[in-house]
């Protein structure tokens, strides 16, 4: 983790000195649940030679909510945050950014993510646009994140269950490299199930939740309908009956 500091310190140095000096250390957050942390290695020494942070919102608000308010669309939604990308600049730079994303990309379809989401400053916002990412509010807005010393950065979404389709029929670059290009060494082995986690804070997964809710409606409606004599007449489809006087109600 300090030479995931030392390199986020170094690209971030460039184009914002005060928050470099902040990531000399590695940061409280880095070791989170709900917080994975991505390196990218070189195979010749072993140096690290990029790295990717993700946050899911699961447990907790992504960093950006900090900053904005999202839109309604995403509300109750599962997502993932990539932030604190950093990679070392040299001539391989762009194969260790791609490869940073697909494993970005692939935690997101293993934890069942329904948006991605990411924030860039110019000119990083255009290697998002790159990526198909659309904004997730006014196109072409950047607005200040808290996150990021209150320099302004573009607010992006991506939908990882459309990325297949919609980058084939793009002809994109990243479809070969993502889809049919088998890489064994992007391992996810140790990133921790999201599920498992909020099974663990709250006792049950939302999966669980979700389906003992269904249940409960079903059980209810059943109990209804066996309470209350149905009467339909041929035209008009009206329906009379004895409605149940008391009942309960489930919310998810």
């Amino acid at each position: 983790m300090m030479a995931v500091a030392r390199l986020r310190a170094a690209a971030y140095g460039r184009h914002l000195p005060g928050l470099a000096t902040q990531l000399l250390q590695p940061e409280a957050i880095d070791f989170e649940e709900g917080t994975e942390v991505f390196i990218a290695r070189s195979k010749l020494d072993g140096s690290l030679l990029g790295t990717l942070r993700t946050h899911v919102n699961a447990l907790r608000e992504l960093p950006l909510e900090a900053s904005i308010e999202l839109p309604e669309r995403y509300r109750g939604a599962r997502m993932v945050e990539a932030a604190r990308l950093s990679v070392l600049g040299s001539t391989g730079a762009s194969m260790v950014r791609n490869a940073l994303f697909k494993a970005f990309f692939l935690y997101a379809h293993s934890q069942k993510v329904d948006w991605m989401m990411a924030t860039g400053r110019r000119p990083i916002d255009r290697m998002y646009d790159g990526l198909m990412f659309a904004d997730v509010m006014t196109p072409g807005e950047f607005y200040p994140m808290e996150h990021v010393s209150g320099v302004p950065h573009r607010v992006m979404s991506f939908v990882p269950a459309d990325a297949q389709a919609l980058w084939h029929a793009a002809r994109h670059p990243l479809y070969r490299f993502v889809f049919e290009t088998e890489h064994p060494d992007i391992d996810l082995s140790k990133a921790r199930n999201v599920d498992a986690m909020q099974a663990g804070r709250f006792g049950k997964s939302p999966a669980q939740l979700l389906s003992e809710a269904k249940a409960l409606v079903e059980t209810q409606m059943q109990e209804a309908l066996r309470s209350a004599p149905v009467q339909c007449s041929t035209f008009g489809a009206q329906i009379s009956g004895d409605s149940p006087r008391t009942g309960s109600a489930a919310s998810v």
